[in-house]
Order: structure tokens, then C-alpha cells, then sequence
């Protein structure tokens, strides 16, 4: 008799165990989209945003382009300058606007960081990591600011 239970309990309570590392779909796919940030008020030049102190650096636009064919959407966009936040965007178009003003002439590192939403997609996170180098008058920018459309990283938690 207490081989029986001794059974029963290892059925009971240890085959559920070994279900728990079952799974049905591949969890660990990165889904197949592209992210697009609209910048103005700068001049780029080799992956380096060049802005005159005291003129914004604007961010118009954070974009999400699902190649998928299913539903997607971009969380609350989180900015930072030099490694500390700097502000959040909460809805789209996700823009954020860089006064410059108070920023010392030299590099800068900006992010913006998301979360990227999918259908059947686990969540994954996007990146924008830009370089900036400001300067003290225009004569010193190597163009003329346009707007210019930067591409971003996404990628598994």
C-alpha cells in the first residue's frame, strides 16, 4: 500500500513539473519591424547630430514600421541625455524637444528607449542611441540643418 501512494504522489506532484518547460511557440522571436525617428534642428554627419548651443535639437517623430501584417504600437518613450532621463512621451507622434541652451559645447549621448508591442510577439524594446555634438555658432556646423530621419535597433528583453 505505501508503494501505491508513494506512486500516486510522484505522479501527482512531480509530472506537472515536467510539463512546466513544455511550450507551444517559439518565445524568443524579435518581430520583424523598423523603427524611424524624424529629428530636426540639427546636421548629421557620420551617425553625429550637429546643433548650435541654444537652438533645440527636436525629436518630431518616433515611428513604428511593421513589416508583421498584425497589430503593433510603441509604449511610453523614455529620453536621456549623458545616462540620466531626461523626459518621457506618452502618446504619439512621441516627439521630445532637446533645449540645448544649458548643455555644454562638446559630445552628448541621447536615448530614447521604448517598449515594442506585437501581436504573437513577446515584448521587445527599441533603442535610438544618437550622438550629439554641440557647438558654439553655426559657422562651426559642417551644413545646413535639415530634417533628417534616423533609424533605430530593436531587440529581446
Amino acid at each position: 500500500m505505501k508503494k501505491f501512494l508513494y506512486l500516486l504522489f510522484l505522479l501527482l506532484f512531480l509530472l506537472p513539473l515536467g510539463l512546466l518547460n513544455v511550450s507551444c511557440d517559439d518565445d524568443d522571436k524579435v518581430p520583424d519591424v523598423d523603427l524611424q525617428a524624424n529629428v530636426s534642428g540639427g546636421v548629421v554627419v557620420n551617425n553625429t547630430v550637429y546643433v548650435v548651443k541654444g537652438e533645440p535639437l527636436t525629436v518630431d517623430a518616433i515611428n513604428l514600421v511593421n513589416h508583421t501584417g498584425k497589430d503593433g504600437a510603441l509604449g511610453v518613450v523614455t529620453y536621456s541625455l549623458d545616462y540620466m532621463v531626461i523626459g518621457q512621451s506618452l502618446v504619439a507622434p512621441y516627439g521630445f524637444e532637446l533645449n540645448t541652451s544649458n548643455l555644454a559645447v562638446g559630445p552628448h549621448f541621447l536615448t530614447a528607449e521604448m517598449p515594442v508591442y506585437v501581436v504573437d510577439y513577446p515584448i521587445c524594446f527599441g533603442v535610438f542611441s544618437i550622438n550629439i555634438n554641440v557647438v558654439e555658432d553655426a559657422s562651426d556646423l559642417p551644413g545646413e540643418p535639415a530634417p533628417t530621419v534616423l533609424s533605430g535597433l530593436v531587440k529581446e528583453k
